[in-house]
């Protein structure tokens, strides 16, 4: 089956599930749940554009990201907002996957509706994920931003980190963004070095995760330390030390990669 990629309300499948953003925002409905049934809703919904994101065992899943969803949502108490940040921790893989997908694509949308080469208004390709630029002829395709995220370790312990924008007692992995031209690997040894001040060395790859925020890939890594005395900036590192992963109780959790690297190094230890 193949549908519509963009279509209004009145256009979509009977059957099928929305994703309602607000901003940043999810709209949830009254089982706190954020995949809302189109059947159950469409006596209520307004007349919006919607953008088709996957299908979920078989039944297509839509979602809209627009002005009127304010003024609705102010009219409909049977329907709330969660932060998609706060969501994370209560998604599985699956939910997780299908709204990162969604909320990467409509911000894709929103912030190309000019083309990058001439100016001129683009338009939504019918086939393919792309915004076409009728003027010049371009096409821009979602953007995607590959980043490094590496775990250190030496013996039983790892080196983790806090950035100026977490909260105090909170520590994680070294990350950053690939810079052109670069290998992943060249990046763990670049930002490791950069940000905390050691070097590293037998890398392994682990897995890797899409971030949403906004259009981050990120490439999960396992490495040893090799020497240097740490060193941060103070600004966006402030805090960076060595410890077993009990000594940092508050870290995070499985649902994002960094914490799936720390869990296989639990479980390395066990071995």
């Amino acid at each position: 089956m193949v549908w519509n990629r963009h279509c209004s309300t009145d256009q979509l499948p009977a059957n099928c599930q929305l994703l309602i953003f607000i901003g940043h925002d999810l709209v949830i409905n009254e089982a706190k749940a954020p995949l809302l049934s189109a059947a159950e809703m469409a006596a209520t919904l307004p007349d919006e554009q919607w953008r088709y994101v996957s299908t979920l065992e078989g039944i297509p899943v839509y979602a809209s990201r627009g002005g009127q969803w304010v003024h609705w949502l102010s009219e409909h108490n049977e329907f709330g907002l969660i932060n998609f940040r706060a969501l994370l921790m209560d998604l599985g893989r699956v939910m997780f996957e299908l709204i990162a997908s969604a909320s990467q694509l409509l911000t894709w949308e929103q912030e190309h509706n000019f083309c990058c080469r001439c100016g001129c208004k683009t338009r939504i390709h019918p086939e393919e994920n792309a915004m076409c630029c009728d003027a010049c002829g371009y096409r821009q395709y979602p953007r995607i931003n590959p980043c490094v995220i590496v775990l250190i370790t030496q013996g039983d312990k790892v080196l983790l980190a806090r950035n100026s924008n977490f909260k105090t007692g909170y520590f994680s992995c070294i990350a950053g963004f690939i810079e052109p031209g670069e290998t992943a690997e060249q990046a763990v040894h670049r930002e490791v070095e950069e940000e905390i001040g050691v070097q590293v060395d037998n890398i392994r790859y682990f897995s890797s995760q899409s971030w949403p925020f906004p259009h981050s890939l990120m490439l999960g890594y396992i490495c040893d330390y090799a020497g240097g005395e740490i060193r941060v900036d103070g600004k966006e590192i402030v805090e960076a030390r060595w410890g077993r992963l009990e000594d940092f109780p508050l870290r995070p959790g499985e649902f994002a990669i960094s914490g799936q690297l720390m869990k296989a190094f639990e479980h390395s230890l066990q071995q």
